[in-house]
């Protein structure tokens, strides 16, 4: 009777981490969908790329983070020095996974940057609506920027 308990949680937890894994694709494939982009396979550290379908598109990284302690995060990276067109990317696709509105995001994410940009450091706001991780390269000023919903 024991090994039946046994096997019958190992199956609960297996199908938990599968659905999970579909929501995360499910997600991926949506926030692609919606911004006209690609969704790329699943990779070895299980994020997904979303990309530009054209590389003369394909100016900024997004990636979708299935497995972190924030639950699905997407995590971008700029190009240098991010102009309007970057921080509205961010801000609609954050608004895809998140459900917080498009200018919510826009501004907290300049926020985000400019405080990490001003630091010299790895920046996360305290107290937000959203769940964020900013930082930005002293070379290039290239921004990398994590947003989790809470």
């Amino acid at each position: 009777m024991r090994t039946l308990v046994w096997i019958t949680l190992l199956l609960l937890l297996l199908s938990g981490t599968r659905a999970l894994a579909d929501e995360c694709e499910t997600k991926a494939v949506e926030i692609a969908r919606q911004l006209g982009l690609d969704a790329g396979t699943r990779t070895a550290d299980d994020s997904i790329p979303l990309t530009a379908r054209s590389d003369e598109d394909d100016a900024y990284g997004a990636y979708l983070l299935c497995k972190r302690p924030l639950g699905m995060t997407l995590r971008y990276l700029s190009p240098p020095a991010p102009g309007p067109k970057w921080f509205d990317f961010v801000a609609r696709s954050g608004t895809i996974l998140t459900g917080w509105a498009s200018p919510l995001i826009a501004l907290e994410v300049k926020n985000c940057v400019e405080n990490a940009r001003l630091r010299g450091v790895s920046y996360r706001p305290p107290g937000t609506a959203l769940r964020m991780a900013c930082s930005v390269s002293g070379n290039d000023s290239r921004a990398d920027v994590s947003l989790a919903r809470r």
